[in-house]
């Protein structure tokens, strides 16, 4: 009779990395993400999650705060 193997409980997460939920807090919507996803805006340097950007009509893409900041007609001050 075969010996039956013993299955290694993985220590790998079932889901890929960029899925989980990181250790930043993002300061636009406060949902934490991971580092390496998080986007700067070019404008103010602000830093946020991925999800807490807009693009402007000219392609940029810049942080709500810019973005609503430009849709109000005000120039940034950052």
């Amino acid at each position: 009779m075969p010996k039956a193997r013993a299955k290694a409980p993985s220590a790998a997460p079932s889901v890929p990395w960029w899925l989980l939920e990181g250790d930043e807090e993002c300061a636009s919507c406060g949902q934490l993400y991971i580092y390496e996803l998080e986007f700067r805006c070019p404008e103010c340097e602000t830093t946020t999650c991925i999800h807490c950007r807009r693009r402007r009509a000219d392609g940029r893409l810049v942080c709500v705060s810019c973005a609503e900041a430009t849709a109000r007609g005000e120039a940034h001050a950052g």
